[in-house]
């Protein structure tokens, strides 16, 4: 009788068929197979896949270490979009900027005094409107001071 050597899956799946081999073996996920020697070597070329059943608790470990890695970078990069988009959004207070015309923006810089230069002839609308976009977002925090 061979050896038996205790084989763990540690994939992203529930369970993982042996197609390697040939065994047709089902190994369900973190949980230790004993399987033929043999076998287990043909297995454990694919250090990916599977591992010794000694080498679980620090796998698991690693995992944890690397999903909680991923999810601070998928927060921080959820920060750095939302912070983005504040920054480029035409809303500002309550009213929207990118749906006013460029009249419409220059009755607003007049009724809310704001110190910018009025649209130049070759300024277009979209530059003008970041401009009053900006000086109204720097009265809003003066005023909130």
């Amino acid at each position: 009788m061979s050896d038996k050597i205790a084989v763990v899956y540690i994939g992203d799946k529930p369970s993982k068929k042996d197609t390697v081999t040939g065994s047709r073996l089902v190994f369900p996920r973190h949980t230790a197979v004993d399987v033929e020697s043999h076998i287990a070597m043909q297995l454990l070329e694919f250090p990916s896949v599977w591992i010794r059943h000694e080498a679980l608790a620090g796998e698991l470990e690693r995992q944890d270490v690397t999903a909680q890695a991923a999810a601070d970078e998928q927060a921080r990069l959820a920060a750095e979009a939302a912070l983005l988009a504040e920054e480029q959004s035409m809303v500002v207070g309550e009213r929207d900027l990118a749906k006013m015309t460029s009249a419409q923006l220059a009755t607003l810089v007049e009724g809310e005094d704001l110190d910018i230069e009025p649209q130049g002839p070759q300024e277009k609308v979209p530059e003008y409107r970041v401009r009053v976009r900006d000086a109204m977002k720097a009265k809003l925090a003066e005023q909130g001071e």
